[in-house]
């Protein structure tokens, strides 16, 4: 708990001796006093942030080589392929190869076929990194089957070491209002091909997706083949997130000019291909709170989770007395970002409960109101920024456009949130604090008097449909009350 003389100094410090106190208390390893060290549950405010059942889901995966199977087309019999479902769990069948970059020109092609199909399903087929892992997945270049009930459609991705991604999509518009027909999971073969070029569109690089004798091209975002990646397996591998199964077979695979046969075993490496699995996310089912962990670097105890993006609303947090933008505000901590996928979001900070539970349109459409926190987000072709941001009783107000990049690699960060309702001659200003990096956001005219209410804090969801971030927070400090 933050005791009563600490919100007092946090009034009064400036915030360079702020920072200075979380340096040494980082430093030191010794938590300061006032921290909630979470060695036990916290007993926070729980508004459905708890939705997977217990017990879990199970996941089944059943796939690799099939040595008299001849359903892709193939010119004989032998292939690979079989029940590949959608699932946190990392699951690929592939073949050992040495690293290959951005650098180089990458080729492949074949044919598949998908015989059945449930509900939302994904197989992907392409380069990748033993290490690679999460939806838009990084270091990996690949088509993705994406099935659809029985029907299914095609896209062809890439990511980068950093998380960066891009590609181009089989048919026309959004994947949700698209004009294009869908293929049917009836078995149907196909013959594809894929091709990385470094040296095209003036040396940014382009992939080459054909199908049936139809091509697509896509050129790398700018910036992204600097980003680099690294693919050491080429082969199989499941869309890492939540969903159903597929049933797809692939045969008469050439890789970078040498043909794979498939009437013989090829001995490929094989991972999490056979078996059945707990689940750990289903989307949008939240799965956050008190966890008895350490991701964040700290004891044993700490809170986060997974927090899927959903128009509906979702959160954990203490209470806190009635707070405003009339207040100076102070929190600080470790967090550690585990998982994310693209679109996805989630925000650390003040708010008001009533404002969140009552909150029915989605964000895209309307904005939040009474909050002032950490947005965790960003766009596909960045990644997630880390900013500040707020918004009024009305919903005014803005989130910081950008900021650092933070990845989902595990790694241990330290941040402090700010406060100052006199700084920006008077306007309000937050600063934010993550690692080396320090960003300021001042508030809009008018904005501060016209007010702002707050009697949480917490971690609360982005409220508009996409995908999961996985994260921790431990020692935390945050203003509660209005210093006396």
């Amino acid at each position: 708990m933050v005791q009563q003389s600490q919100r007092s100094a946090m009034k009064t410090t400036p915030l360079s001796l702020s920072l200075l106190f979380l340096l040494v208390r980082f430093t030191t390893g010794a938590p300061a006093p006032g921290v909630e060290t979470f060695d036990t549950d916290p007993g926070w405010e729980s508004f459905r942030s708890r939705l997977m059942p217990d017990p879990p889901p199970v996941v089944q995966q059943h796939f690799g080589y099939r040595e008299k199977s001849h359903l892709a087309g193939g010119a004989k019999p032998g292939e690979i392929g079989g029940r590949v479902q959608r699932s946190m769990n990392p699951a690929t069948y592939a073949k050992v190869i040495p690293a290959r970059s951005f650098e180089e020109k990458l080729t492949a092609s074949g044919t598949f076929a998908v015989t059945k199909n449930s509900g939302g399903s994904g197989a992907l087929f392409g380069w990748f990194n033993e290490k690679s892992r999460g939806w838009r997945t990084p270091n990996s270049l690949a088509f993705r089957i994406d099935g659809n009930n029985d029907n299914y459609w095609l896209l062809f991705e890439y990511g980068t070491r950093h998380w960066l991604t891009g590609g181009g999509a089989t048919f026309e518009g959004r994947y949700q209002t698209t004009k294009t027909k869908p293929f049917a999971a009836d078995g149907t073969p196909h013959r594809w091909s894929l091709t990385y070029d470094p040296a095209a569109e003036g040396g940014n690089g382009a992939v080459t997706f054909t199908l049936d004798g139809k091509e697509w091209r896509q050129p790398l975002a700018p910036g992204h083949k600097a980003d680099g990646a690294v693919f050491d397996r080429f082969g199989i591998f499941n869309q890492q997130t939540t969903g159903d199964a597929m049933e797809v077979y692939f045969d008469d695979v050439v890789l970078d000019g040498s043909p794979v046969d498939f009437s013989e075993d090829p001995k490929w490496e094989a991972r999490g291909n056979e078996g059945t699995f707990p689940e750990r996310a289903i989307r949008p089912l939240h799965n956050f709170g008190f966890s008895n962990t350490s991701f964040a670097g700290g004891g044993r105890g700490e809170i986060g989770g997974i927090v899927w993006r959903d128009e509906k609303p979702a959160y954990y947090a203490a209470r806190t007395t009635p707070l405003t933008l009339q207040d100076e505000l102070s929190a600080s901590g470790r967090l550690a970002f585990t998982v994310a996928g693209s679109d996805s979001g989630v925000y650390l900070g003040w708010f008001e409960s009533r404002s969140k539970q009552n909150k029915t349109t989605p964000e895209h459409l309307e904005n939040q109101k009474n909050v002032l926190a950490i947005n965790i987000e960003g766009p596909s072709r960045v990644g997630h920024y880390i900013r500040p941001g707020y918004r009024t009783a009305s919903g005014e107000g803005e989130i910081k456009s950008s900021g650092p990049v933070i990845y989902p690699d595990g790694k241990v960060h330290l941040w402090k949130l700010h406060y100052s309702p006199s700084g920006a001659g008077g306007l309000g200003q937050i600063i934010l604090i993550f690692d080396d990096s320090t960003q300021t956001l001042d508030l809009k005219p008018g904005l501060k008097e016209s007010g702002a209410r707050f009697d949480r804090f917490g971690l609360f969801n982005t409220q508009s449909g996409g995908w999961h971030t996985e994260l921790y927070l431990d020692d935390l400090t945050f203003t509660r009350a209005p210093p006396k």
